[in-house]
């Protein structure tokens, strides 16, 4: 990953197995394990990459994923907001629930500035691991 500032067009080498992503400042760009289908439950962790450089929100939706019940307000949702000027990164409390759900997710945070670059998976500033039980969290990046 590097950093290219906005504003301009840019050529980017693009071989068939490599795409190139290009996120913008202040975005939370939430990466799970690999599923097929989404009835695949996975255990694994979801990493939350912050792009810094401006505020950011993002709202994580879960619902079980195979039937019309979300209709029926059986869904989840948790709010993210990241802070530019204090480095603040605060995991709001969980809303809603679905038979099935997770009671606890492992969150890994990528703090990526223009001073580290990286991608979802490689580099970046920091990586803060975090496990989440529902309830409201701040963590200082």
């Amino acid at each position: 990953g590097k950093y290219l500032p906005g504003g301009q067009q840019f050529t980017a080498d693009a071989p068939l197995d490599i795409m190139p992503i290009f996120v913008k400042a202040g975005t939370i760009l939430p990466v799970g394990p690999e599923i097929q289908y989404t009835s695949d439950k996975t255990e694994g962790p979801i990493t939350l990459c912050i792009y810094t450089g401006a505020d950011a929100s993002f709202t994580l939706y879960e619902d079980e994923g195979v039937n019309y019940n979300y209709e029926k307000g059986d869904f989840t949702k948790i709010p993210f907001q990241y802070a530019q000027e204090t480095g603040i990164f605060t995991i709001g409390a969980r809303e809603g629930s679905f038979e099935g759900m997770a009671t606890t997710r492992e969150f890994q945070i990528r703090k990526i500035t223009p001073q580290k670059p990286g991608t979802p998976f490689t580099g970046g500033e920091s990586l803060t691991t975090v496990i989440y039980n529902g309830e409201a969290l701040t963590i200082q990046l």
